[in-house]
């Protein structure tokens, strides 16, 4: 899980070192830098077991998610102990987001509300979802 954090920031980076002109975030994100962001982390990452996809949810909410590529099995967990395991694992991200925000208002103009980190199990599911805020 550790890799997978830490593949996490580097993708969050490498969007952010691709911000150009000033558009929306959704713009920004179905643009063709993140699109290209996004093939290079999948093909780096590939034989992982997850996936990367950034979106925009409204106007100032930057989603990743990691997509696992086989389904997951959480039979015998209780939803609340799988939110204890993964932000457990998340919150040390949380002093990584801030310059996150930063980069991205200093780069697009977009002063996000939050970035909101999905992971999603191979049949779509949401397994777990936690907002970051500046």
């Amino acid at each position: 899980m550790k890799k997978k954090l830490l593949i996490l920031v580097t993708a969050i980076m490498l969007v952010l070192a691709g911000c150009g002109a000033k558009p929306t975030l959704a713009q920004w994100v179905d643009g063709d830098d993140i699109t290209s962001v996004e093939t290079e982390l999948n093909s780096m990452y590939a034989g992982t077991g997850i996936r990367a996809e950034f979106s925009a949810e409204g106007s100032d909410v930057l989603v990743f998610s990691c997509i696992y590529e086989q389904q997951l099995d959480f039979s015998g967990s209780s939803q609340e102990e799988i939110n204890t395991t993964f932000s457990q694992q998340l919150n040390v991200l949380s002093t990584a987001m801030t310059p996150i925000f930063d980069a991205c208002k200093s780069e697009t103009g977009i002063d996000l509300s939050c970035i909101r980190i999905k992971f999603v199990n191979a049949d779509g599911n949401v397994i777990y979802s936690q907002d970051f805020t500046k």
